[in-house]
């Protein structure tokens, strides 16, 4: 599923949060809730390998119409779930 989800032009933390563990659980052949617990088990800001996170930049981009400002991504933004969803919600651009 490639298609932009919303023609939305802000996004919420929560709902970056949703689309990436879907974009994760996708990636990794997972159910979406299950992998949120297991996330959620490991810590409140739900830990993720980065390169994991890198891989889905590209169709987070293509399902949210978001321009992320790259210069401003760093390795420990792409660590969790929470710590990406919010770097999004306040910096990405439509």
């Amino acid at each position: 599923m490639s298609a932009v989800i919303e023609e939305q032009t802000t996004w919420t933390a929560e709902e970056v949060e949703e689309l990436v563990v879907e974009l994760l659980a996708n990636l990794l052949n997972d159910d979406a809730d299950k992998l949120r617990r297991q996330l959620v088990e490991k810590g409140a800001a739900m830990p993720v390998d980065s390169l994991d996170m890198f891989d889905i930049l590209k169709d987070f981009r293509k399902r949210t119409g978001l321009q992320i400002p790259k210069r401003k991504l760093r390795r420990n933004t792409m660590r969790s779930v929470k710590t990406f969803s919010e770097f999004v919600a306040r910096e990405a651009t439509p």
